[in-house]
């Protein structure tokens, strides 16, 4: 267990913006910062991080936190990981508890299992049995450098059917961990598990946190059928949702603002190597809307970098709607005939590549770079027209959209206006739109917000409020949690409360509270008018109730109760 005190001091010297900002590309509006969600698909942005609480917010699926359930639920650590994981960007030491079982949980598990079989390969790959392996495969035929083996953390699975198993084991991790992180396989015939991984070279695949997840193998045996075999999808994995070597481009992709997209990993460590490093790997799959909106975060413009040959061509076609849906703007460079981007790296450099970004084209020339539009009849006309006009009514920006068709219409000789006649309907507005007030007493809402932004007058808001007072009853236990946490520790923080509660619906309405912004020089007068509209709001509901019982006391002949009904009534008429 980390002490309490240890957990507030990593939360309070953590920059939820800086460490968020490291998955999304936020920008400044207000007191807070925006972004697109990530966890739901939208084009306008509704994700909140407030600086001020350390909380986020994202107001059209609801989902909200702190630092740590970002990191929870976008990073699928451990709560215990999430604050190791902030303590490390904020330098702060956790003394280990060695009693404490770190191996506990599912995602712990799996997260040991797949860092020791990294730790694994990369032992197998530097042992003196397969050292031709790493001079002469790696260094020489494929011409990475030691600074790039490690950087990418490559690693070898060796010959033996259980090395990996019999590693695993000495670290106490049960082959029903390893089976559900993918690295072993089950054999009916022997009734054992044997290693999933074997003669092939390791290339782990991570998330953004730099965690390794999943895992390519290359294979090195001659004859093999399979040239690439990779993990299966698993709780840490989820081919949709990653990009090969994202998590150490991250950062050059944002500072530029374009990303290269290539096929496979030895492109991106390649092209790595002579200095381009805003590169990721789509792993020869076309790309998917998660993994479009993941580039979405970071960068505006987006190069595919393909090989020359047909298979190249038809990956960069496939993979464009995804991204143009998403936002990005989509040029295609066209390599060198007979080269991939691994071979051009290797023989001619970045000047090469720089060279070929600067000639690279639209989607729209691309496309009809090879088509004779004149001869194409009406009909290939109609499919050009329909192709173009489902990916443009995309672009949510309305002067991309515009300029997309223009250039679709003059390339096509026919009319800009023939895209919007085309009858495709797409749809570009968010999934959800928020109400996440819907139900609840506005002045309820006001009052738990202004209490979380300015607890100095927790106990004159506490002398006139009681949590019977509210309408709604999830809003009532929210104040009631606020009251217990005063009288416990003394003070109100949020933060807190998020860390130590498990209820996903409750942690939402937190954080949604908790993110609106308040003028400071207002609080004061804010706070005032909230507990008046409420304690009004009950008085009305109290005479709405007496008014119903009113009849039931004469109906009975109970003149007594029916005068002290009427004089209740009169009462908090005044003040009503």
């Amino acid at each position: 267990m980390i002490p309490q005190e240890t957990i507030e001091q990593i939360r309070e010297a953590a920059d939820i913006v800086q460490i968020i900002g490291e998955y999304l590309r936020l920008k400044k509006r207000g007191k807070n910062y925006l972004a697109i969600c990530p966890f739901h698909t939208e084009k306008t942005p509704s994700f909140n991080v407030s600086p001020d609480k350390q909380i986020f917010h994202c107001f059209g699926c609801g989902k909200g936190g702190n630092l740590f359930t970002f990191l929870m639920e976008h990073e699928k650590m451990s709560f215990v990981e999430a604050v190791k994981y902030a303590a490390q960007k904020t330098n702060i030491t956790i003394a280990e508890d060695k009693q404490s079982d770190y191996k506990k949980d599912l995602v712990d598990k799996l997260n040991f299992a797949n860092t020791t079989a990294v730790e694994y390969f990369q032992k197998v790959l530097h042992a003196s049995k397969y050292k031709s392996i790493l001079e002469k495969y790696l260094k020489t035929t494929r011409a990475i450098t030691t600074e790039a083996i490690e950087h990418f953390k490559l690693g070898l699975a060796g010959e033996e059917w259980d090395g990996f198993i019999n590693y695993a084991d000495k670290k106490d991790i049960s082959t029903d961990i390893l089976d559900k992180a993918g690295l072993v396989l089950y054999s009916e015939k022997t009734r054992k598990h044997f290693d999933r991984f074997r003669q092939r070279l390791m290339i782990p695949i991570m998330n953004l946190s730099g965690r390794p997840i999943a895992f390519g193998g290359r294979t090195l045996k001659k004859g093999e059928m399979a040239k690439y075999m990779n993990s299966p999808e698993t709780t840490l994995y989820n081919k949709s949702n990653v990009l090969y070597g994202l998590n150490l481009a991250k950062d050059y992709i944002r500072d530029s603002n374009t990303v290269y997209i290539v096929e496979g990993y030895f492109d991106v460590i390649s092209l790595w190597q002579i200095g381009i490093k805003n590169v990721v790997a789509s792993s020869g799959t076309a790309f998917t809307q998660q993994q479009a909106r993941l580039l979405a975060r970071f960068a505006e413009t987006a190069y595919l970098f393909f090989d020359s040959d047909s298979a190249g061509r038809t990956a960069a076609l496939r993979s464009v709607d995804s991204l143009y849906d998403a936002g990005l703007e989509v040029k295609i460079i066209q390599p060198i005939a007979g080269e991939d981007p691994d071979t051009i790296a290797k023989k001619y450099g970045k000047e090469k590549i720089d060279e070929l970004t600067n000639y690279a084209i639209g989607f729209i020339q691309f496309r009809v770079v090879d088509i004779d539009i004149e001869s194409s009849g009406i009909i290939g006309k109609e499919k050009l027209i329909k192709e173009f006009a489902s990916i443009g009514l995309k672009i949510s920006d309305p002067t991309r959209r515009t300029l997309f068709f223009a250039d679709a219409a003059e390339r096509l000789n026919t009319s800009p206006q023939i895209f919007l006649q085309t009858n495709i309907k797409v749809d570009n507005s968010q999934d959800i739109v928020a109400s996440q007030q819907k139900g609840h007493n506005k002045n309820e809402i006001n009052l738990l917000s202004l209490l979380s932004t300015n607890p100095s007058n927790v106990e004159t808001v506490f002398e006139k409020i009681s949590p019977d007072d509210f309408d709604s009853k999830k809003l009532s236990r929210f104040y009631s949690a606020l009251i217990q946490q005063y009288k416990e520790i003394g003070k109100i923080d949020i933060n807190i409360m998020l860390d130590n509660t498990s209820d996903v619906e409750f942690t939402n309405l937190i954080s949604m509270i908790g993110t609106k912004q308040w003028d400071e020089e207002r609080i004061e007068n804010e706070i005032g008018d909230s507990i008046l509209h409420i304690i009004r709001d009950k008085r009305k509901k109290i005479i709405k109730k007496l008014k119903l019982e009113l009849p039931l006391a004469e109906a009975d002949g109970n003149q007594q109760r029916a005068d002290e009904i009427l004089a209740e009534i009169k009462s908090l008429s005044k003040h009503a």
